[in-house]
């Protein structure tokens, strides 16, 4: 079986993020007036930035990071977050851990993110498990950025309990080091609410 996570790396080179935002600021135009108005919005933010962000993003040397794809119809974009800081931040807020069944949580494990070789697995524990929720990122389901070796052991191995690090939403906004990563999720929250008609949120 192919690992999807390979695929979507090699797809998402391939990502051109300037037509990717103009696709999603058309579809807002075509969709109602308020679509319109934040259309507008998005393509003077565009056009004052010209996208001059490189993409992807060079992933920096001895920091911990992750990559999260997501699959957008002009293509794979790479989301890519910050690992040391998230960590950091947990500290600095002083946030404690949420208890989870390994049963409960282990669907939040990208099988593609395993290494079923032992041999090959580099223990890293510097930073503890995190798990993010989003309605725009994961359909709302649980996805883990980090640990998920240590989730699939306690499932595999009927440990009663995990510590967890949950961020749902913008509370793993601060985790994108980079500002293209940024502006693409808060697009995507913008379409959402345009396209399922949710002024509200």
């Amino acid at each position: 079986m192919q690992n999807m996570i390979e695929v979507f790396e090699r797809q998402s080179r391939e990502f051109n993020p300037s037509i990717h935002f103009e696709s999603r600021i058309k579809e807002m135009e075509k969709t109602s007036r308020y679509g319109v108005q934040l259309a507008s919005k998005w393509r003077e933010l565009l056009n004052r930035s010209k996208m001059n962000e490189v993409y992807p993003v060079v992933h920096p040397i001895g920091k911990e990071t992750f990559s999260l794809y997501a699959d957008y119809p002009s293509g794979i974009f790479e989301y890519a977050l910050d690992i040391d800081l998230a960590t950091s931040l947990i500290k600095e807020k002083g946030m404690s851990p949420i208890k989870f069944s390994p049963k409960s949580i282990i669907d939040a494990v990208d099988p593609g993110n395993i290494n079923r070789d032992p041999a090959k697995i580099k223990p890293n524990h510097k930073n503890p498990v995190m798990v993010i929720q989003s309605h725009y990122l994961t359909n709302n389901e649980y996805y883990c950025i980090n640990g998920n070796h240590r989730i699939f052991e306690a499932y595999r191995n009927g440990e009663r309990e995990i510590e967890v690090y949950l961020f749902k939403d913008l509370e793993f906004l601060p985790f994108f080091y980079d500002e293209l990563s940024k502006a693409t999720y808060f697009l995507e929250m913008d379409a959402a609410r345009v396209l399922n008609n949710q002024q509200h949120i």
